[in-house]
């Protein structure tokens, strides 16, 4: 098991002659390419721990920070990505190697805690959202392959966990998706785009497919140009049509990570959440009220 949690962790990192060789060890269909590479973890999904547990929605802040600083109370160097789903993926591996080497038997239980640590506080609240929107929006290439192998290899890591219990910090200190009603436009479309906040990953391709079945064009815009627009022309219909995406790629995800018990529940209730507040605007349209 360290062996593969090492080598997918590398498979998330710039293709290079070492992914041929993976590419066969894990049975993968085909090798990656570079520009499938920059499609999903540049473009679109970038592997990245704090971009989906910050709550303003970007790379670093106090997210950044309980990473950093988890790599050092285990007293190992600071990597200049600790965030980065290789180095974390390569953590585990890592730790798993020392526990299962270490002859004493006080010390291999704290390895094991800090394990255990790893997986509730820095993998598991992002990366079953993440690891299906890879899934979905890499059919065709082997990053698709990826997310499902590692999918289902965490899912039999957590069997050795033990029960989590408090809910992760990351997801404690984040509230819902803003209420335009409320707090205005600007903080509602921002968190939007916020997962730790939505309980859902909002891609370029989601908004693409809205403003396709809409009418209106979306080519050569960002996720937040796309979406003003969407509500300026059709906002019923774009409310609605973000409610029904995110019902369905969630459900999707939690099917298959309900043993991460308090997680998937948190998650759950996020996503339910989201949803309420979404079609009850589209409801205020419908009934003549502006969002703000």
């Amino acid at each position: 098991m360290v062996e593969l949690i090492r080598a997918l962790g590398v498979f998330c990192e710039t293709p290079s002659k070492e992914h041929v060789r993976l590419t066969r060890l894990l049975g993968f269909s085909q090798a990656p390419t570079s520009e499938q590479y920059v499609e999903i973890f540049l473009h679109k999904l970038p592997p990245y721990a704090s971009l989906y547990t910050n709550i303003e929605g970007e790379m670093g802040g106090d997210a950044m920070e309980r990473i950093s600083g988890f790599w050092e109370v285990l007293r190992r160097d600071v990597p200049d990505e600790p965030d980065h789903l290789g180095s974390l993926l390569g953590l585990v591996a890592l730790l798993e190697e020392a526990q299962s080497l270490e002859k004493e038997p006080a010390r291999a239980v704290l390895i094991e805690r800090s394990r255990a640590a790893l997986f509730w506080e820095h993998l598991l609240p992002w990366l079953p959202m993440y690891l299906e929107r890879v899934e979905s929006r890499g059919q065709g290439t082997v990053y698709a392959e990826w997310a499902e192998l590692l999918t289902e290899t965490l899912v039999c890591e957590m069997e050795s966990l033990g029960p989590l219990e408090d809910l992760p910090r990351h997801l404690v200190a984040a509230s819902g998706l803003a209420d335009p009603r409320c707090n205005g436009a600007a903080p509602f479309l921002a968190s939007l785009f916020i997962p730790v906040r939505t309980g859902f990953i909002l891609l370029p391709d989601d908004l693409s497919k809205l403003a396709e079945e809409v009418g209106i064009s979306s080519e050569y815009q960002d996720r937040r140009s796309i979406l003003e627009d969407l509500l300026r022309v059709a906002p019923k219909q774009t409310l609605d049509g973000l409610a029904e995406v995110i019902l369905d790629r969630s459900h999707h995800w939690l099917q298959r990570w309900d043993s991460c018990g308090k997680i998937a529940s948190h998650w759950k209730n996020r996503t339910e959440e989201s949803v309420k507040l979404l079609k009850q605007l589209a409801r205020d349209l419908e009934e003549g009220t502006r969002l703000a």
